[in-house]
């Protein structure tokens, strides 16, 4: 999995559309490349559709009733020949596909690619052949491209396929500045493909699945309830629309989290349940947390994960009793409390820590 890169970091911090970013980033690579430029068309030729070499890639080129797609690529006698609509969690507006295949009239033919996370792309796809009135094939599924016509072709593909194919070109033409740029776009992609939305498959949103989630409510209510007095009380509820838990203060006053998170389960997986601490509540700066819960990354143990401050998963075993689940789950927060009442406090003199 491609690491955490600044890029992403910052799309996520700061207020900017991630779809522009992602766009942006692919156009520049496409100009600035004769190599990305090359690997596109490769990917184009996989996907059924010959294009001419070196095409001409700018952004955003509108028509009246033909839509504005984000990328367009224009041959030497300044005629479009592939058009590459971005997405992440937007759908498809009146133009996409059909305004755009609409601008394919002089006769040389082209094509109209989507680029979306891999997570959207079996849905994705049933729209765009519903929008072209073309029959889903569940046997082709994993092609995605189809001719509309004898010279057009209308395909999907994810973000990964895309920016990995223009980073192993640029790699393998040692254009390293450019590969790096390349790596930083697909860490961009891995993000927002992680939060896309993910259509829910028949039978995942059962009865058995909605029993499944309101347990866990009462697997975190006894938890606060049954964790020993002598580790940490319970200080007030934490619930809003994308976490649901309870503040807890340790014996050396440190103040920590844990419920069920799942902007964290969905990153992560593991687990549904997390335990949290950040140097804004717990008076530890971010080198003490690292030191203190360091030995939850160990062999056998859950991890420590950083998101917002510091994170463990608390492990719900499968097939055990409620009760031994709880004292289980007891244990694992107790752990976590205590390893941040032995951390060295150097700054307790100073007050909390900034996060």
């Amino acid at each position: 999995m491609t690491r955490s890169r600044v890029l992403a970091h910052l799309a996520r911090r700061f207020t900017v559309s991630e779809e522009n970013l992602a766009t942006e980033a692919l156009t520049y690579l496409l100009q600035a490349s004769p190599i990305a430029r090359a690997a596109m068309n490769d990917l184009a030729r996989d996907l059924g559709a010959d294009l001419p070499p070196n095409l001409q890639y700018i952004g955003q080129v509108g028509a009246d009733g033909v839509g504005r797609p984000d990328i367009v690529g224009i041959d030497v006698a300044d005629r479009e020949r592939l058009i590459l609509e971005a997405k992440f969690g937007a759908g498809l507006t009146e133009q996409q596909p059909g305004g755009y295949l609409a601008r394919f009239t002089h006769g040389a033919g082209g094509m109209v690619l989507v680029v979306a996370p891999s997570v959207r792309l079996p849905s994705l796809w049933r729209e765009l052949l519903a929008e072209v009135a073309l029959p889903f094939q569940p046997e082709a599924v994993q092609l995605r491209h189809v001719k509309v016509g004898v010279l057009t072709t209308l395909a999907l593909v994810s973000w990964r396929d895309v920016v990995t194919r223009v980073r192993d070109a640029l790699r393998a033409n040692s254009e390293v500045d450019l590969a790096e740029d390349a790596e930083q776009l697909l860490a961009l992609t891995e993000v927002m493909d992680s939060g896309a939305y993910l259509p829910p498959r028949d039978g995942e949103l059962s009865q058995r699945a909605g029993q499944l989630i309101h347990q866990l409510l009462h697997l975190i209510e006894r938890v606060r309830l049954e964790l020993p007095q002598g580790v940490a009380a319970s200080v007030n509820k934490s619930y809003a629309m994308d976490y649901a838990g309870w503040y807890m203060t340790s014996q050396t006053g440190r103040q920590v989290w844990f419920g069920m998170l799942p902007r964290t389960w969905a990153r992560f997986g593991i687990s549904p349940l997390w335990a949290q601490a950040s140097p804004r509540w717990s008076g530890l700066n971010r080198h003490q947390l690292q030191q203190a819960l360091g030995g939850l990354n160990e062999v056998g143990r859950a991890g420590v994960y950083e998101e917002e401050g510091f994170l463990t998963p608390l492990i719900v075993t499968p097939s055990v009793g409620e009760d031994e689940v709880v004292a289980q789950l007891c244990a694992q927060l107790a752990d976590f409390v205590v390893r941040l009442d032995a951390a060295s406090d150097a700054t307790a003199s100073l007050g909390p820590a900034a996060s």
